[in-house]
């Protein structure tokens, strides 16, 4: 079974933190961090957080948080997929 803690970790510290704290991030980016943090963590083991990965980016608001945070040049779920892919199935 995926680490949970570990998966979440591997998000925060390459997508969630540097979006959240990222020069150009807005209060909306900021917002739709905290929230995707919040649901992370309420996820009850790390095949639900792999779940949520996935199903986040096909979701209107998981296209909108995508175009959000290119706009101002912060990484996105889409950018650490295929390392996120391999950290699933270790």
């Amino acid at each position: 079974m995926k680490d949970k803690d570990t998966l979440i970790q591997f998000l925060d510290e390459k997508v969630l933190l540097p979006a959240e704290t990222h020069p150009n991030a807005d209060q909306r980016i900021k917002k739709k961090v905290r929230l995707t943090r919040m649901r992370l963590n309420q996820c009850q083991d790390g095949d639900k957080v792999e779940h949520y990965f996935w199903s986040a980016m096909a979701t209107d608001g998981g296209i909108d948080s995508y175009r959000s945070l290119s706009r101002i040049g912060a990484t996105t779920f889409e950018d650490v997929r295929e390392e996120f892919k391999r950290l699933c199935k270790n």
